[in-house]
């Protein structure tokens, strides 16, 4: 089960480091994912959640009255007053404490019931809904800093995960010639190729010039 603890903050935040191993629509998949890999013994020491595409989402609950909004400040205003009560009741003894209490609670209603009727009124009708707002991303993605591999493969059937692993497409070897010249074991596009054994050495690419015509005439002695 996850569970979210405040740790110390950055001064300077820095973008986290690490392969992206997973990614998801919902931020309660990503969190469903990174549960997985903890109960699966994996070190979630090295796992990080970031949001991309960050939107700020108004979400409208309803309409916006006079009494509502009166109501809404009677709730807070009667806490904060049987806070004041107990302060004020502190070395009464008896009934009296429990009587100092219940005063500063209807005391502090009436006064929230008035302080949010003002708020209302002074808006002028501009804001007549009550809505929530939240930030929202598009997508999860899950890096990993460490056992990159591993991860990948833990989070492969996980729900949600939009990263699936795709096979290696293999390119086929051409059948005929290439486009300039050809390989050793195919057939030449123009002529026919001849074996190296079949070539004859460059020195005897002709008769030598002693063997030419005979043998080497005789000089006459003229003595």
């Amino acid at each position: 089960m996850a569970r979210r603890t405040s740790g110390p903050a950055h001064r300077s935040p820095e973008l986290p480091t690490g392969v992206e191993v997973a990614s998801y629509r919902t931020y309660r998949d990503a969190q469903a994912a990174v549960d997985h890999l903890s109960d699966s013994f994996f070190d979630v020491k090295a796992i990080t959640i970031v949001g991309t595409d960050l939107h700020m989402v108004e979400r409208v609950t309803g309409r916006l009255t006079m009494s509502r909004a009166a109501l809404g400040g009677a709730s807070p205003g009667a806490l904060w007053g049987g806070l004041l009560g107990l302060m004020l009741s502190f070395g009464v003894q008896g009934q009296s404490a429990t009587l100092w209490m219940l005063v500063g609670m209807v005391a502090g209603a009436l006064g929230g019931i008035a302080l949010a009727a003002l708020g209302y009124a002074a808006t002028g009708g501009e804001r007549d809904f009550v809505s929530q707002s939240q930030v929202v991303a598009s997508r999860y993605a899950v890096l990993a800093s460490a056992d990159v591999d591993q991860a990948f493969q833990l989070l492969q059937g996980t729900r949600g995960n939009q990263m699936r692993l795709v096979p290696k497409r293999v390119r086929p070897e051409p059948s005929g010639p290439t486009e300039y010249g050809s390989r050793p074991d195919e057939q030449p596009r123009f002529g026919v190729r001849v074996q190296q054994s079949q070539q004859a050495p460059s020195g005897q690419s002709g008769p030598s010039a002693s063997g030419q015509g005979g043998a080497e005439p005789s000089t006459p002695d003229n003595s």
